[in-house]
């Protein structure tokens, strides 16, 4: 498999990452001073509030992008056995948006949406849910989320299928959910997209029909727009190198 990142919007996704956690700490550390004064309790209440939201959103930030393994390294790792015929691309530019995961097999563009979270996720009714006590939630609030990734992946799919119409380019767009967890246990009913463990993934690509008209001039124009956009991580073309000559003796 080959793998195109882009690691400008890495670094600068690290660095205000840490700047947003400064700020909410500040904005927290700066309450407790602002409420030395009788008069201004309430500020000092609002300050507070806004200080700890702030540098919760900051520490997730710094968890995502700063993380050893991140999101698209474990990506990397579990869908390493593909063929050369799978590229995975990492934070392309899809217009005034950034898309996290995609991966171009020869069926067209599949959007993934990876959560790294552990213990028991649900899915029913059109719902998401994750289980455990009000204590294991409030210790996880600085951590990896679960969110909606329906509505992540559908918000992916819309952007992509836009920047293809704009681009005049006939590709097909599919979404998959990924948890990357290896503590992770799934009880999914009727999803929306496929939901599956990270190492489930491979074999689950590898079914996926090809699409014949799908060309490979296509998938390189597809694949030079996407690594378009800042400084980016991408294999590098193989070079053939020369044998020696060995000369007979006269």
């Amino acid at each position: 498999m080959r793998t195109i990142r882009h690691t400008s919007y890495v670094q600068q996704q690290k660095r205000l990452s840490r700047w947003v956690a400064f700020f909410g700490f500040a904005l927290l550390t700066g309450s407790l001073w602002i409420a030395l004064n009788p008069d201004l309790l309430i500020p000092a209440y609002i300050a507070m509030f806004a200080g700890f939201v702030i540098f919760n959103m900051g520490m997730q930030r710094v968890g995502k992008w700063s993380r050893n393994p991140r999101n698209d390294q474990l990506l990397d790792r579990q869908l390493a056995k593909l063929g050369d015929r799978y590229t995975l691309v990492h934070y392309p530019n899809i217009g005034n948006h950034r898309t996290e995961h995609l991966l171009v097999y020869p069926g067209g563009i599949l959007v993934l949406t990876p959560r790294e979270i552990d213990g028991t996720v649900e899915y029913t009714g059109g719902r998401w849910r994750r289980n455990g006590s009000m204590i294991r939630r409030l210790f996880a609030f600085s951590g990896p989320q679960l969110g909606n990734p329906n509505k992540d992946t559908d918000e992916a799919i819309a952007q992509v299928e836009g920047y293809l119409g704009e681009k005049q380019l006939e590709i097909d767009v599919n979404g998959l959910v990924v948890f990357v967890h290896p503590m992770v246990q799934l009880e999914v009913e009727e999803p929306e997209y496929p939901v599956l463990h990270g190492e489930e993934v491979p074999t689950f690509i590898q079914q996926l029909p090809a699409d014949e008209t799908f060309t490979t001039e296509e998938r390189d124009e597809l694949l030079a727009l996407l690594g378009e956009g800042g400084e980016v991580e991408a294999p590098q073309a193989a070079t053939t190198r020369r044998r020696p000559v060995k000369r007979r003796a006269a």
